[in-house]
């Protein structure tokens, strides 16, 4: 990569508004999502060499954006005004939808990094196993392993 700047320009040109939607659906509010958007930008313009091309450019923007989406809900902040914006003027369903989504969203923030991430993969984006396998850089049967695990670690902390 001879001008990291024009790769990572040409790279948000390409890209930007998919990392912002995934942001977005992550952490359910726009402000946070265009955050999100300018940190993953600014590490790869920082550690761009971290990219091995072992998958593709838009995997590896998806996986940086998952795990900063997932930091910025371990931070507190967006935690609780998640709780403050949903607990706000709902009723019936509506209501329903947003506790599951802030108890979502606090079970996350308490599981580790690897751990939150595969719950993402699995449980929001409804990645096959095969589909984490390549984004985790692992055997699928590995992925069913891991799955297991964190089944298991789920169904303690939400009993």
């Amino acid at each position: 990569m001879t001008d990291p700047r024009a790769w990572v320009d040409r790279l948000y040109r390409e890209h930007g508004h998919a990392v912002f939607r995934r942001a977005r659906r992550l952490l359910g509010d726009a402000e946070d999502a265009r955050d999100v958007v300018h940190d993953v930008f600014l590490d790869l313009y920082r550690d761009g060499d971290r990219f091995a091309g072992r998958s593709s450019v838009a995997t590896y923007l998806y996986s940086m954006a998952t795990h900063a989406c997932l930091n910025r809900l371990r931070n507190g902040r967006t935690r609780t005004r998640l709780v403050a914006i949903e607990g706000s003027a709902r009723s019936g369903a509506a209501a329903g939808r947003g506790e599951a989504r802030t108890l979502a969203h606090q079970i996350l923030a308490q599981l580790d990094e690897h751990d939150a991430a595969l719950a993402v993969y699995l449980y929001c984006d409804e990645l096959t196993h095969e589909e984490v396998a390549d984004l985790l850089g692992c055997s699928r049967r590995h992925v069913g392993d891991l799955a297991q695990r964190l089944h298991r670690r789920l169904e303690e902390r939400v009993a």
